[in-house]
């Protein structure tokens, strides 16, 4: 894992560096990240969440004590290098997960192109990459990057589940994000009364909202964020 972070500097922090410390997420948070997708390779999905798990505790625990763009400055004065790891590391790798979610496989690897091609042998700023994957994938990301990257703690959200009386083939979500505001991509496991399972990830973008999700069959339950790859707090209604 870490000769591979290290490997992958080579394009991120080398080949595009970064213009001041409030991008240095680019070239740390970018190699983390890519060090996962190595392990997910060589040793499969389960090694890749378990590495993702990790990272989300992680930034969650040192989540209050300021944003990844503030860089090296993370945990300096009082001599605390886990603070900058916990953020500029594991935070900024388990974020560019959550914007892989937000935008779907395709757009997020044709966006990292597209951010690499561009800026080549340059130093690049966190709205060069914001730019990018708006670009491609044609959403305003204002939002996931002011949340993310340019302010701290972790979002807290309530939620509540029911049958769509309407769609017997649906449910419903109800979600309400408690304070600021994030857009947050997060897993829903759906368990059906058979005991079968499986998850479908939701993002939640306003203050309140509802979503709908094709369901196959009748429900036992839905919880949020079970994988814990998620930095968020949920509560059930």
């Amino acid at each position: 894992f870490f000769i591979a972070h290290g490997l992958a500097h080579q394009w991120w922090g080398q080949a595009i560096g970064w213009k001041s410390y409030h991008e240095q997420w680019i070239s740390e948070g970018f190699a983390q990240y890519f060090a996962a997708l190595y392990a997910y390779h060589r040793r499969g999905e389960r090694s890749f969440t378990d590495l993702l798990k990790r990272m989300t505790k992680w930034a969650v625990d040192e989540a209050d004590q300021g944003p990844v763009s503030l860089g090296y400055r993370l945990g300096h004065i009082r001599g605390e290098s886990r603070v900058f790891r916990a953020l500029v590391y594991n935070k900024a790798a388990v974020v560019l997960h959550m914007l892989r979610r937000r935008v779907g496989d395709d757009v997020f690897f044709r966006a990292v192109r597209r951010f690499y091609l561009d800026n080549r042998f340059k130093k690049t700023a966190t709205a060069d990459v914001q730019w990018a994957f708006e670009v491609e994938s044609g959403l305003d990301l204002e939002r996931f990057f002011e949340g993310w990257i340019h302010s701290s703690g972790t979002p807290v959200v309530r939620f509540s589940w029911t049958t769509a009386p309407d769609e017997p083939a649906s449910a419903i979500v109800r979600y309400e994000q408690v304070g600021r505001v994030f857009d947050i991509p997060v897993t829903a496991t759906i368990t059906y009364a058979d005991r079968s399972s499986e998850d479908v990830t939701l993002v939640f973008s306003e203050q309140t909202g509802e979503v709908r999700i094709p369901v196959r069959g009748e429900i036992r339950k839905i919880e949020l964020n079970k994988d814990e790859i998620t930095p968020v707090e949920v509560y059930k209604q």
